[in-house]
């Protein structure tokens, strides 16, 4: 289960008090476990709250939009590694949008680039014998931005289409 640290600072005070690690089971339950530990937290300046640490999620910084951390996890939950492995890439800023993309984009987790090229020459119905050079479709491919591969964590590829 992924959680966040969250630490709670009375306005104009320089302590954190009242640091505890939330679940992240849902936006408003999250909310509640900060308002908690801040009853003021509907009041404008009164108390303000930050984040310390993630665990089991990428850093969304100090103060986080929840939904936004709810919608990674939504993400990973329904697409896996492969998910991750775009959105630690840097491309994104915003989760739905790293969503849709991957939607639209993903191909695939292959052992490597010619076992790619492969799977796509079948798809496409075209045979692939000694005429056929894999590793130059796989170097146009990239080199002219159509593919982009993403190293997977267990070894192999990502591979995603760049439209």
């Amino acid at each position: 289960m992924a959680r966040i640290c969250v630490a709670v600072r009375a306005s104009g005070g320089a302590d954190d008090s009242g640091a505890q690690w939330i679940e992240m089971d849902d936006a408003d339950a999250v909310r509640c476990a900060i308002a908690k530990g801040c009853p003021a937290l509907g009041q404008e300046d009164a108390h303000t709250w930050s984040v310390l640490a993630y665990d089991g999620l990428p850093d969304f910084g100090p103060r986080p939009d929840l939904d936004e951390l709810l919608a990674w996890l939504d993400a990973v939950d329904e697409y896996g590694p492969p998910f991750e492995a775009l959105w630690a890439s840097g491309s994104f800023d915003r989760v739905l949008r790293a969503t849709e993309a991957f939607a639209d984009s993903y191909q695939g987790t292959y052992a490597d680039a010619a076992s790619w090229a492969y799977h796509t020459f079948t798809l496409l119905g075209r045979r692939v014998d000694a005429q056929v050079d894999i590793e130059a479709y796989v170097r146009t491919s990239v080199t002219s931005g159509q593919v982009r591969f993403i190293p997977a964590v267990d070894g192999g590829i990502h591979v995603f289409w760049n439209d």
